[in-house]
């Protein structure tokens, strides 16, 4: 079902199976609407009630894939060193090992920091990760 980039490709989402069937149902009453001779009607009402409940169902099925479908990452707010400070914030590393790893002072980390907590509106290391990966700025696979 994935791709190998993880990606679940269109023609094998959960909901193309349902819809083709729904589909070939709802053309399956129109056919048997215009073969049905004029005088049977409760035959012709019978197949206008099943009809009704085909197209319902078709409806609320494409409604269902529409929500389900995985919406695009958001564009984040971050410089491209904030972003890298944040992403090693959500792995667990203190403001220190953060600074060793980018090659940067303890302060210019502090300063990303409050950079991030102005953008976001949050006032702690944990709240800006959970808002970043809430909005997709972080991709989660990365902390696991």
């Amino acid at each position: 079902m994935a791709g190998e980039t993880g990606e679940i490709k269109p023609d094998h989402l959960p909901f193309t199976g349902l819809l083709e069937t729904l589909e070939l149902l709802v053309a399956q009453v129109r056919a048997y609407e215009r073969a049905l001779p004029a005088n049977n009607y409760p035959a012709r009402a019978a197949v206008a009630a099943l009809g009704e409940l085909a197209r319902q169902a078709l409806n609320e099925a494409r409604d269902l894939e529409t929500a389900a479908a995985p919406s695009p990452p958001a564009a984040h707010p971050f410089s491209p060193r904030e972003h890298q400070v944040l992403a090693l914030v959500a792995q667990g590393l203190t403001n220190r090992e953060i600074a060793y790893r980018l090659g940067i002072s303890d302060r210019t980390v502090q300063f990303h920091m409050n950079s991030i907590f102005n953008k976001t509106g949050t006032q702690s290391r944990t709240e800006a990760v959970a808002l970043a990966l809430s909005n997709h700025w972080l991709e989660m696979t990365s902390y696991e």
